[in-house]
């Protein structure tokens, strides 16, 4: 049997703003991109998990952008790159932006020592497991730990930049939010992402040659500000 009950004026207003703002989120990630090329004009830009260089090399041939301000990583070892890799690697490297190999995103120090940027990118961070880590969801582990490393390797006024599937599944993978609150950054804006706005860009996991993003069709993109 079920039980109704009068909503209260204090709920009714809760309730009508958590609608607002989720319907306020949901519009401006449907209506509005965020501009890589625009935001990498600012200042040096940090790629990491870049799987085959794809994404950096277009959006640096797209933006105008100083080539010597971009630094384009890669978890693999310069052994492990794919032919794919390796050739994106010679066609950045020949535009005059720097390429390093065996970077790990959530020990950023370790390989780029104190280097800070206007702007860092990961796009479709994706960990090819779903066993628990510490009782979440390995890719929220990786994310909360990417941000805390990015936030030591950013400038004043500096944002993180990461791109994911838009999807009730990867949002409760990743959930950015909390990951942005454990790492000290405020709760991140969200825009779309259209990958065909990136002619050349192809989605490559970190442990093979296939993407998460294959079978999707919306994408979003979460930017980290302090």
């Amino acid at each position: 049997m079920y039980e109704f009950r009068r909503t209260t004026l204090q709920e009714a207003v809760h309730n009508a703003l958590g609608y607002q703002i989720l319907s306020t989120k949901k519009l401006a990630k449907a209506s509005v991109k965020f501009d890589f090329a625009t935001r990498m004009r600012l200042g040096s830009v940090l790629f990491v998990g870049e799987g085959n260089l794809s994404f950096a090399l277009t959006v640096a041939r797209k933006s105008r952008t100083p080539a010597s301000s971009i630094l384009a990583t890669v978890y693999e070892a310069e052994k492990d790159l794919t032919d794919t890799a390796y050739e994106n690697a010679q066609k950045l490297l020949k535009i005059g932006c720097q390429v390093k190999t065996s970077v790990d995103a959530t020990w950023l120090s370790d390989t780029i020592g104190n280097r800070r940027f206007q702007t860092i990118i990961f796009q479709f961070p994706n960990v090819a497991s779903r066993d628990p880590r510490y009782g979440q969801n390995p890719n929220h582990v990786l994310v909360t730990r990417f941000l805390k490393s990015a936030r030591d390797h950013l400038k004043y006024g500096g944002l993180v930049v990461i791109s994911t599937v838009d999807s009730s599944f990867y949002e409760g993978a990743f959930k950015m939010d909390e990951a942005a609150r454990k790492s000290g950054f405020a709760a991140p804006a969200i825009h779309t992402f259209v990958p065909n706005d990136y002619p050349g860009y192809i989605h490559q996991n970190t442990a093979n040659e296939e993407s998460a993003a294959d079978g999707y069709t919306a994408f979003a993109t979460f930017v980290f500000s302090g």
